[in-house]
């Protein structure tokens, strides 16, 4: 038996550079309180069928905001040591996987 852990993404789908297609807060609970921990970058991966997954950035501003994203449609962003990692989730006997991923920092590319 492997776990989930044991899993890791090819270098052949991952990218160097993200397309952002939105950006939300990203806050966690504390007890009762919600905490602000920074920000969520969804992104694309193209070749793996435009699957997505976000990206956690602990900062107190964004690099891009969602009004600017709207505005231009896509940006792209560089994610300075970008850790992926797998989790299994289990609901009613289904297992899904998904993918957690933080970040540094994020740099919006010229």
């Amino acid at each position: 038996m492997f776990k989930i852990s044991d899993l890791t993404l090819s270098e052949k789908v991952l990218e160097k550079q993200y397309s952002v297609v939105q950006v939300s807060e990203w806050t966690e609970r504390n007890g009762d309180e919600l905490v602000k921990k920074g920000w969520k970058y969804e992104v694309v991966l193209p070749k793996l069928r435009f699957e997505k997954f976000s990206i956690k950035v602990e900062s107190q501003y964004p690099a891009l905001t969602q009004e600017e994203l709207e505005e231009k449609g896509s940006i792209t962003v560089l994610f300075d040591n970008l850790v992926i990692k797998p989790y299994a989730t289990s609901n009613n006997g289904f297992v899904s996987i998904g993918i957690s991923a933080t970040a540094k920092n994020a740099k919006l590319v010229s």
